[in-house]
């Protein structure tokens, strides 16, 4: 991070792609050495309240979601250099959609690793459920530099392409180049289908 599955950000993609085709289918730059604590309250009621159970009046409940989130902060309170503790918070934000919050934990975590083609692609996907599009482009641009054979990326770049920007012959361009990869990926297939009937009813 929906066919944007999360492993790969391929998770949240695919939802977002489904629905396009089945309907029609941590804080600004982390200071250093702080931990990487993300303001709970604010996102789940905010952003994420379905997910997390926040009560009617906008104070969170404690469940699955939250108990997570605290289990990360106490790792990243003890350890704010912990990468994997950042990335598990980001996805946790990730398949809540709470965009804001997910992209924070992403950028963080590639100042601590950078150059992870898969961190990179998350984050493009995020910056394009936030309307980014641009800059959800030059994140899988730098995965797609760094593994030019990272499917996930130029899947998802051609998502933007397309349902983003109607930059059809660069999405068409990117099909070629996906089929190549994947020849008999289903996924491809459906996104192929997704963007001939977006561009004929555009």
């Amino acid at each position: 991070m929906n066919i944007f599955h999360r492993e790969s950000a391929l998770s949240l993609l695919a939802g977002v792609l489904i629905g396009f085709v089945a309907a029609y289918f941590l804080f600004e730059s982390i200071a250093e050495r702080q931990p990487a604590r993300i303001p709970m309250e604010a996102a789940v009621s905010a952003q994420a309240g379905g997910q997390a159970g926040g009560a009617p009046d906008g104070q969170p409940v404690e469940g699955p979601f939250m108990a997570q989130v605290r289990r990360l902060e106490e790792r990243l309170r003890a350890n704010p250099d912990d990468a994997d503790a950042v990335h598990e918070l980001s996805n946790l934000y990730f398949d809540a959609q709470a965009w804001d919050f997910a992209e924070q934990g992403y950028v963080r975590y590639l100042q601590l690793r950078p150059d992870d083609p898969d961190v990179l692609t998350e984050l493009g996907v995020t910056l394009y459920n936030q309307g980014r599009f641009e800059e959800s482009l030059a994140r899988f641009d730098r995965a797609q530099e760094l593994s030019p054979d990272h499917w996930e990326s130029l899947f998802n770049r051609t998502v933007v392409l397309a349902f983003g920007m109607a930059r059809w012959d660069d999405a068409e361009e990117m099909m070629d180049r996906l089929r190549t990869l994947r020849p008999d990926s289903p996924e491809v297939e459906r996104l192929a289908t997704g963007i001939e009937e977006r561009k004929t009813a555009s």
